[in-house]
């Protein structure tokens, strides 16, 4: 008995011990607990005041994107209508070989001179030049996309812009605007920015729209760089036409609506297959046509319903050079005679431009004719000349140069922006692109397939053809 009353009373107070070590943890749970619940209650205010201060950083953040789209268009006015952009590219082995280093004609002393020494003319042996950029043999591909980057911001803007470059054969032209697969050019940069800058301004409400097409002047005779393999163009005319917004443009051309960089650069290889080329004396793979690649950007603003559309042209131009420095002959010749003839007008027209004249002869030749809003019309056009360090190319190169400073003259007047309202959008924009839209939809599934044709407003049968695309959307 005694045995089991010892057993109880342990039993008691063990139990009154884990009672008490349990009412202790219980209450120091309680304390935790309702620190925890003033923890979260300050966490939901600080999300709250997280939240708010987003949804002001993000009203500033518009403000500030609409004030510096607007800052960077007003520099780009400042700047000049027409830019010209020298580059001159690297000697190469040969001609190392020959002049030297001490004897290449060209040297560029700083971002905007260039001073071209002719050792064979004893009256006159240096020239200067003076550019609004300037970039010797060693700037980079970078370095040229990071100044003209800028400009293609424009296009999403509403505006037309054109970059071409001019130049003898073996000057760089190409490289410039194409470079190579690991080291791209001006078009494959600037596509893949215009792409990251849509997806940025998607943010913002805006909903922009690529299109691409390409094309080639050959002999005087435009060519659908993106026709594909058995289709049948003898039905086509390729008639140079204006449309009142985006401009001159190629009737029939095709038209590929794009949504990536790698898209783009799928469809420019496709039509540089196409495009004419030949070994000269100047150059082993020398282009012997003229080149455009225009891209369309139709943006609509999802907050306001504003619809703009903006062109951008990036020309490569057959190699400028006399047709004895090119030695060529036969089919070749007569190439290097009609790429004469047409940049022949191309000065002219700069010339007569510059000059203030009235009549401004842009129809001589299809080029001239193409470009005719570029040069004199509503765009931003930069122009980028290309020149050969060389002794041996100092003619060309010197006939390259005081082409540009005629150029740099020409004052082309404050691009305006294409702008449509809502209302418009309907009545205009739909009629210009419709067709181009609905012809992208209805190929889609075809392998890199012609989307459409390019804006069409002038005459019945375009209009209409685009009202009832627009209506079928």
């Amino acid at each position: 008995e005694l045995l089991h009353l010892g057993v109880k009373l342990l039993l008691q107070t063990e139990y009154a011990t884990i009672k008490a070590q349990v009412e202790d943890v219980e209450s120091r749970n309680t304390e935790k607990i309702a620190a925890l619940e003033a923890q979260l209650e300050e966490a939901h205010k600080a999300v709250a005041a997280a939240e708010e201060r987003a949804t002001e950083f993000a009203r500033k953040y518009g403000n500030e994107f609409y004030m510096r789209k607007q800052l960077h268009n007003q520099l780009q006015d400042m700047i000049g209508s027409l830019r010209v952009y020298c580059r001159v590219r690297p000697a190469s082995g040969q001609e190392l070989a020959i002049d030297g280093e001490n004897g290449l004609s060209v040297n560029v002393p700083d971002d905007t001179t260039a001073i071209v020494t002719d050792r064979d003319n004893e009256k006159n042996p240096t020239k200067h030049y003076e550019f609004n950029m300037i970039y010797g043999p060693d700037s980079s591909q970078e370095d040229v996309f990071r100044d003209t980057e800028p400009l293609m911001t424009s296009v999403l803007d509403g505006f037309n812009v054109c970059i071409f470059a001019y130049g003898q054969s073996g000057s760089g032209k190409t490289y410039t605007m194409e470079g190579s697969a690991d080291n791209p050019g001006l078009t494959f940069r600037a596509m893949s920015r215009l792409f990251e800058v849509v997806a940025e301004r998607q943010e913002q409400g805006h909903q922009t729209e690529l299109y691409l097409s390409m094309l080639e002047i050959y002999n005087e005779t435009i060519k659908d760089l993106l026709v594909e393999p058995g289709e049948d163009v003898s039905k086509k005319k390729y008639d140079i036409l204006k449309d009142s917004m985006l401009g001159m443009y190629v009737k029939d051309l095709n038209s590929v609506a794009v949504h990536t960089a790698s898209h783009v650069k799928t469809i420019v290889q496709q039509g540089n297959a196409n495009r004419k080329s030949a070994t000269t004396n100047l150059n082993e793979h020398s282009s012997r046509s003229h080149m455009v690649v225009t891209v369309t950007a139709r943006t609509t603003d999802g907050n306001t319903g504003e619809t703009w559309v903006g062109k951008l042209s990036l020309v490569d131009l057959a190699g400028s050079e006399r047709l004895a420095k090119s030695d060529t002959k036969g089919q070749a010749a007569k190439e290097s005679m009609a790429i004469n003839k047409s940049l022949t007008t191309l000065g002219t027209v700069v010339a007569a431009l510059a000059g203030g004249e009235k009549h401004i002869p842009y129809r001589d030749s299809k080029l001239t004719y193409l470009l005719q809003d570029s040069l004199g019309g509503n765009s931003k056009t930069l122009m980028f000349v290309n020149v050969s360090p060389a002794q041996y190319n100092v003619k060309e190169t010197i006939n390259s140069l005081n082409f540009a400073s005629r150029a740099k003259t020409v004052a082309l007047g404050k691009a305006t922006k294409n702008r449509e309202t809502a209302q418009a959008q309907i009545n205009k924009v739909q009629t210009t692109l419709g067709a181009l839209q609905t012809q992208a939809d209805n190929t889609g599934a075809k392998k890199s397939a012609p989307a459409a044709s390019p804006p069409q407003t002038k005459g019945p049968s375009a209009a209409g053809g685009a009202k009832k695309a627009a209506g079928r959307r």
